[in-house]
């Protein structure tokens, strides 16, 4: 069985006029749930159960009527089971606390505008493995993600107070490390490409309220 939700609150401002000192608010909430079962001649059986939760709240204003520049804060987290036998499971957990600053630039006038903008996140935590059985241990890490990509996208503004916002990811870089905290022992992961989003979904919508409008 897979459960997938995602929500977007993105609480900002596009309108067909002037935003230059807008202030917005908002954020992103995403959860999913995994579970993978074998069938055979013994019968059915689990062998891997996921699930991952992220809380993306954010802040930011327009500088000039083209330029937006945010804020935002990231905590996100994930567990995984996986049994080894009748009566043990190995458990791998993960939590992180970041954050992310964006800056967009937005083309041409009204309500329906493209953009270019450009990520950049820094995101550290941790991660703890228990092996379960009856020779039980647990191995804890200290990791660190860095990402940063340039995007693409549009709004389209609904009224002086409403917009959509969808965004695309483009190029994209992501840098993570993970460090055993008993022994000096690190790995590192580097990804680089085109069509890459390293702070989140390819393609994401999100809605956006104005909670101050520009100074008229």
């Amino acid at each position: 069985m897979k459960h997938f939700f995602t929500a977007a609150l993105v609480l900002g401002a596009l309108t067909a006029q002037a935003q230059q000192g807008s202030l917005y608010i908002g954020g992103q909430v995403g959860f999913n749930t995994s579970n993978t079962e074998v069938d055979g001649t013994g019968g059915s059986s689990t062998i891997r159960k996921a699930s991952n939760y992220s809380f993306s709240p954010e802040i930011g204003t327009f500088l000039t009527n083209q330029l937006q520049l945010g804020v935002g804060v990231t905590v996100s987290g994930s567990r995984q089971e996986t049994p080894i036998s009748p009566n043990s499971t190995a458990i791998s957990r993960t939590n992180r606390f970041g954050g992310t600053v964006y800056g967009r630039y937005f083309f041409g006038e009204g309500n329906f505008r493209p953009f270019l903008g450009l990520n950049v996140s820094v995101l550290p935590g941790n991660s703890t493995e228990e092996s379960g059985g009856p020779f039980n241990s647990t191995t804890k890490y200290t990791t660190l993600d860095l990402g940063a990509n340039l995007n693409a996208g549009f709004a389209y503004g609904l009224n002086t107070r409403w917009t959509v916002v969808g965004s695309f990811g483009t190029l994209g870089f992501q840098r993570s490390t993970s460090k055993r905290d008993d022994i000096n022992y690190k790995t590192t992961t580097t990804d680089f490409g085109l069509n890459a989003n390293t702070l989140g979904n390819l393609f994401t919508v999100g809605v956006y309220y104005t909670f101050r409008e520009a100074d008229k």
